[in-house]
């Protein structure tokens, strides 16, 4: 029997979503920091539970045939990458494999049909928005691993270099205007976060500065150096240049670690910035929920509508709607699209995209979707033949998915970015009547533990 202060060699199968290598020993599995599934090592037992235990890597016996240099600077450090030393095939191989096995253990499917994951060709600097911790001494960046200690990051390469310049001015403009940064304990301070969104087809740039207070002095000179940072990236990154368009103050004074407060008021250019998916503009607002990852976004759309298996004579409705995305890309295909979303900010951005591509069989309303569901069934006797999900990473509120049993709704498109709560949700649908039909994972977050998947169910009485 294992015991805590044991020292055995295992070899490393699997890898949690904090990053750490699973091995098993005696039937036990081990959580092993610092490991990669192919790693054989000798590990020092260090806590056990019931049925999993914690171990200290102590030798590396043989590297996994996986292992790679990792490319950025801050691996180790920063806790935004768990994947820096496993080569990207293999990434995606471990993503798939976790989608199928949470189906499997999580909603009692025996054999998942699950598709090849889609993944990126290029998978550096893919993302359009980042949110970075401050820190006093004009820190900028990441929060380390397991802790609230900021890593100052000159460079990210997930990120656009229009958000890297953006974080370089801030540095600057703390320093030389001696801008205080909010401290969680004290609650005391003004900087608390920067959120940096880049449209990926127009190259516009909006800057969120979350604060503890009212306004940021001097705010004028920290606007103009953003602006010549961004300015100076022309020629450097992509093939156009980026310009701020757009930059905000988001106060919150709220304790805790919720990133937005309630109010974002405008400081410099317009509200939204302007993007572009196929043929469709889109608006994007400060506060607005909007895919990362506009590459692969495009991509887990166009399985999303698929599945859905539009003819044109289809009522869709369009859940966690965001700023319309995915129901405006429905609507064509559609006789009609009604999307409910909780953040009114968004639902104002997406019946605003409705009218500037002119569609006019797309209507957003905001609430929760478990109340407004039923409301729209019972009160307006709305029957939907498709409804397309994309909760947050939580999954779906209960009541929601008892509404769509008695909606009676036909196909579900379930998009998300937890396969663990996926599955849960999946699990509950079947017991309501709905059967799971297929999966396909895509790789939104490269280098990270994060995997979206999108899975198709059908009504079973629509067999």
């Amino acid at each position: 029997m294992i015991q805590v202060g044991d020292t055995l060699e295992i070899r490393i199968e699997d890898i949690s979503n904090e990053g750490h290598g699973i091995g098993k020993a005696e039937g036990m599995a081990l959580f092993v920091k610092d490991t990669l599934p192919g790693d054989l090592v000798h590990v020092h037992v260090t806590k056990l539970k019931k049925n999993y235990g914690f171990a200290e890597k102590i030798l590396m016996v043989e590297p996994s045939a996986d292992r790679i240099q990792a490319s950025c600077p801050y691996a180790g450090e920063c806790g935004g990458c768990t994947f820096q030393q496993l080569s990207y095939s293999a990434q995606l191989k471990l993503k798939e494999k976790q989608v199928r096995d949470k189906l499997i253990r999580l909603a009692g499917i025996e054999n998942p049909f699950v598709m090849p994951i889609v993944g990126m060709d290029q998978y550096y600097r893919y993302r359009n928005k980042a949110v970075m911790q401050i820190a006093e001494g004009g820190s900028v960046g990441y929060y380390k691993a397991k802790s609230h200690d900021v890593i100052d990051c000159a460079t990210c390469l997930l990120q656009t270099k229009a958000a890297e310049a953006a974080a370089d001015a801030l540095r600057d403009f703390i320093k030389t205007d001696h801008i205080s940064v909010y401290d969680s304990a004290s609650g005391k301070g003004l900087l608390r976060n920067m959120i940096v969104r880049t449209s990926w087809n127009t190259g516009e740039v909006m800057v969120v500065l979350v604060i503890n207070g009212k306004g940021i002095p001097n705010a004028e000179k920290l606007v103009r150096m953003m602006d010549d940072r961004i300015s100076d990236l022309a020629g450097t990154d992509r093939d156009f240049n980026y310009s701020l368009e757009s930059v905000h103050i988001n106060i919150n004074k709220k304790p805790g670690s919720e990133i937005l407060g309630d109010q974002s008021i405008l400081i410099a250019g317009k509200q939204v910035i302007l993007d572009e998916i196929g043929s469709l503009k889109f608006e994007i607002s400060s506060m607005s929920f909007y895919q990362v990852n506009p590459i692969q976004m495009e991509r887990l759309y166009s399985k999303a509508l698929e599945y859905a298996g539009l003819k044109g004579t289809e009522t869709v409705l369009d859940l966690y709607c965001g700023v319309g995305t995915i129901g405006l890309l429905a609507a064509p295909h559609a006789k009609k699209v009604i999307g409910i979303e909780l953040v009114r900010g968004a639902v104002i951005d997406a019946n605003r995209n409705a009218v500037i591509n002119g569609i006019v069989n797309a209507t957003y309303i905001c609430g929760q979707a478990e109340t407004e569901l039923p409301k729209l069934v019972n009160e307006e006797g709305i029957l939907a033949d498709v409804a397309i999900l994309d909760p947050p990473r939580t999954g779906c509120d209960p009541a929601l998915l008892e509404a769509f049993a008695d909606a009676e709704v036909k196909r579900i498109v379930y998009i998300s970015c937890d396969p663990a709560t996926m599955a849960r949700d999946i699990r509950a649908l079947e017991s309501k009547g709905y059967q799971f039909v297929e999966a396909t994972p895509v790789d939104m977050f490269p280098w990270t533990g994060s995997i979206e998947a999108v899975a198709l169910l059908t009504r079973k009485s629509a067999n």
